[in-house]
């Protein structure tokens, strides 16, 4: 290989430099004429061919390789004949999320999930974030009295959410709860970017979602509260109408974001977040989900709408919300997704707490 390797950029963007290929015999000399296939073998990444374009001088250059929207290794193999390379690239960013478990054993399957969504959130938010000294912090009035959660030390500089799957209720009640538990403050005024977030999910119902999407879904979508979507949009003044029919969110990234997928109609000045109009009385619409998603009945499958669906997108609508909680985010990462028309309308949707 001459160049390209361990290249870095952003989560669904292309790799800035070209990667040239030198193919060679046993005694490392350059031969000519040679053909390469190329395949992603990890990364979720893309490649705008599969095959590379021979140069006069014999070497080989790689097609365009687009990242895959995860921070997670990403691989692309190279075959030559009977020979094959491995070349690699990571994904660019300076935000720092980490999981912590507490309370019963997460089992591994379901442990590999809440990861998988901590590398999608670090995709997304790129831009490093203050230091913050937690020394002696208790966060047991988050974690619950007897979660046994020893007082933090030293200090974190990105978001920490500690995590368990527990007994809650039973079946088919609460799935989950998530949010923010300690905030920054910068002088005394308070930073809408967390430092320690809370998730719990009910190990009577975890079980019915794993095995396809719909827990990575869950966990990301809750997450995503942990960051603050939803669960600051009031605090931050980002809301009208609240409490009302016709509640909507006012951020100007949010909004810009909504017309960038298909929204310009809806999104004049706001973004229609749910206010339980429209919602089928057996969905139990309530405070777990005005004010704190995007209307379900406008944007259907976005994943952070009020309801769980068969396919569920993180759209750039909602990656650009984060940037009015000021935070450096990385719209590229996004789903494809298209604000449905006409207004989306229920097909067996569950709740996603």
């Amino acid at each position: 290989m001459r160049s390209g390797d361990t290249q870095r950029a952003l989560a669904g963007t292309a790799l800035p430099n070209p990667i040239i290929i030198i193919p060679q015999d046993e005694k490392g000399r350059t031969v000519g004429n040679q053909t390469a296939t190329f395949t992603i073998i990890a990364g979720g990444g893309s490649l705008s061919s599969s095959t590379g374009t021979v140069n006069g001088d014999g070497t080989i250059t790689a097609p365009t390789w687009t990242l895959g929207n995860t921070d997670t290794a990403q691989e692309m193999r190279v075959q030559i004949g009977a020979k094959t390379l491995i070349v690699t690239a990571s994904i660019q960013t300076s935000y720092t999320l980490a999981v912590r478990f507490f309370g019963a054993p997460v089992k591994t399957e379901h442990g590999a999930l809440f990861t998988r969504a901590a590398a999608r959130i670090r995709a997304i938010v790129v831009g490093g974030l203050p230091l913050v000294n937690v020394e002696g912090a208790d966060v047991t009035p988050c974690t619950g009295p007897g979660s046994n959660v020893a007082p933090l030390t030293g200090t974190i500089d990105g978001l920490v959410i500690y995590a368990s799957v527990d007994s809650i209720d039973g079946p088919r009640k609460v799935l989950g709860q998530a949010g923010p538990c300690f905030i920054r403050e910068e002088n005394g005024v308070l930073d809408y970017r967390t430092v320690i977030g809370i998730m719990k999910f009910d190990s009577a119902d975890i079980a019915a979602l794993f095995g396809n999407e719909n827990l990575q879904n869950v966990i990301t979508h809750e997450m995503l509260h942990t960051l603050g979507v939803g669960t600051f949009w009031d605090d931050k003044n980002l809301l009208i109408n609240s409490g009302q029919p016709g509640a909507a969110y006012t951020g100007a990234r949010g909004i810009a974001g909504c017309r960038e997928v298909g929204g310009t109609a809806i999104c004049t000045s706001s973004v229609p977040v749910e206010d339980c109009e429209g919602i089928p009385a057996a969905l139990n619409c309530g405070e777990g989900q005005r004010e704190g998603h995007w209307k379900e009945t406008t944007f259907g499958t976005e994943l952070m709408t009020s309801y769980l669906s068969n396919t569920n997108f993180l759209s750039v609508m909602t990656i650009r919300s984060l940037g009015d909680l000021n935070y450096e985010v990385n719209p590229a990462a996004a789903d494809p997704y298209t604000v449905p028309t006409p207004a989306f309308s229920f097909g067996g949707a569950s709740s996603s707490a």
